[in-house]
């Protein structure tokens, strides 16, 4: 069954609207232009023939003669010229009549309102013809031509040749004819067309269609084929990439739902476990503070896990309010150093700055960006090996200061580097307890300093350790502009 809703149909419909209005609109003009001629024609066949018989009418006149002779040149003219032939008196009465045309029955009527008309105008002696066009675009008119026959400057009577413009409608029959037979052709071609080009938009559209289908029940790993460079095709990309978006989104959706899981039931089953061991005595009382204190240090974690979540819910619900002042960032990041001593000594870190003396005066928010450096300088704390090396150096540089954390040890897979600032995203994937954290830091890093306008990016080669460095507006910059 024909559906109407169809993309085949709507184009077929269009292509048809569109060839039918053009032949009805190139036959309308074609059959203007074939009347206008035939009618120019036959006024300048007529108006030759008025002009011939004025002319000999008058020369007659002056011999005082109107025998037989006039009549049967009356006549030759009639015939030659296919035409009724009327000549009037002074008072605009017909005085002889010639009518040599067969279809003169059918168009006498039109003729002698015309006759009538041009009577009113004859008197100058120009000549002067009218058409009448009857009714409907297939008519043929009626024309008649005229002209006055003069004495010493008197009207004395006048000329008309009458006629019926003919054949016009065979020509238009024939056009017409041929119209049906090109509109035939074309909307065979047509139909086959639009069947290809509907077939060429709506074959990936269905497809489209039925992937997002697969999307919507959880099946993250369709991919349609891009067949074309065009819209369509941009289309199909523009699916694949969101496709692609989705299952990542969904992996670290899932890897941040295992982490947050194992984060949770690990401490949460040794606090248990601890708990009970006290209340049933399987833990002696002297050694409850013990098992206290890693009690402590759990809720501690899970606490310091749930700040990290209220956080990412504050940045994504765009309630993360900034307050901008000019402060030292390299004040700051010696306070922040300080904090971060005991464990670097723990694992034998050795520990390279480089930051200058003088005040480094950034306009940001201090806490902010507190934040940021923390979050930095515990991951390269973390990541990196017993006795190995972080360093940490500003410069600057386009009225910004570059602030670079790098750390020895392990390094960022190249495929894992692109994820790196993604929520919930791990390097390392097997929950190992000796690493902790659950992947949010560095997202809420990303965020803050975004939120700045400024950059952040990171490189991570063997041999060279792995390099995190992000931008800060200098105050004198911030005030000029």
């Amino acid at each position: 069954m024909f559906r109407y809703r169809t993309l085949f149909s709507r184009i077929l419909a269009v292509c048809l609207g569109v060839l039918l209005l053009s032949v009805l609109l190139m036959n309308a003009i074609l059959m203007v232009q074939l009347r206008r001629q035939a009618v120019g024609e036959l006024v300048s066949r007529f108006g030759d023939g008025c002009a011939l018989i004025r002319q000999t009418f008058q020369e007659y006149y002056e011999t005082g003669s109107t025998d037989e002779a006039l009549l049967r040149y009356l006549r030759e003219v009639a015939e030659k010229r296919n035409g009724a032939i009327w000549i009037a008196d002074a008072y605009g009465q017909i005085a002889i009549e010639l009518n040599y045309d067969d279809a003169y029955v059918g168009y006498e009527s039109y003729a002698r309102q015309n006759q009538k008309e041009l009577a009113e105008r004859i008197g100058t002696g120009d000549m002067v013809y009218t058409a009448y066009a009857g009714d409907g675009l297939y008519y043929s008119p009626v024309i008649t031509v005229g002209c006055a026959i003069q004495k010493d400057g008197a009207v004395i009577g006048a000329v008309y040749m009458n006629g019926q413009v003919s054949g016009v409608e065979a020509v238009i029959t024939q056009v017409q004819q041929a119209s049906l037979a090109v509109v035939g052709v074309a909307l065979c071609v047509g139909v086959a067309l639009c069947f290809l080009v509907s077939r060429q938009i709506s074959r990936p559209l269905y497809e489209m269609n039925k992937a997002a289908g697969e999307l919507a029940k959880g099946n993250f790993d369709q991919r349609i084929e891009v067949r074309d460079r065009g819209e369509i095709g941009q289309l199909t990309e523009t699916f694949n990439m969101m496709a692609e978006a989705l299952k990542k989104y969904e992996d670290t959706r899932s890897s941040f739902v295992g982490n947050v899981s194992h984060e949770l039931k690990s401490p949460l089953t040794a606090i248990q476990g601890f708990i009970q061991g006290m209340l049933d005595g399987t833990i002696p009382p002297a050694e409850e503070k013990t098992y206290l204190e890693i009690v402590l240090s759990e809720t501690r974690r899970m606490n310091a896990l749930i700040i990290d979540l209220l956080d990412l819910v504050r940045i994504e619900s765009d309630q993360f309010p900034m307050h901008m002042t000019d402060w030292d960032v390299n004040e700051l990041i010696r306070r922040c150093i300080i904090n971060f001593i005991g464990k670097i000594e723990d694992k034998r870190i050795d520990l390279s700055v480089n930051i200058p003396e003088d005040k480094t005066l950034v306009h940001a928010d201090i806490d902010r960006i507190t934040q940021v450096v923390t979050n930095l300088l515990d991951n390269a704390v973390k990541f990196c090996e017993n006795g190995g090396n972080i360093k940490i150096w500003t410069y600057e540089s386009d009225g910004k200061v570059n602030v670079n954390i790098s750390n020895t040890g392990q390094i960022i897979p190249p495929e894992d580097l692109k994820y790196i600032f993604d929520r919930f995203f791990k390097v390392d994937k097997s929950h190992n307890r000796k690493i902790p954290g659950t992947g949010i830091g560095l997202s809420i890093v990303r965020e803050i300093i975004h939120r700045h306008n400024e950059k952040i990016w990171v490189n991570s080669q063997a041999g060279m350790g792995t390099v995190f460095t992000f931008t800060l507006a200098l105050a004198d910059t911030k005030k000029e502009k």
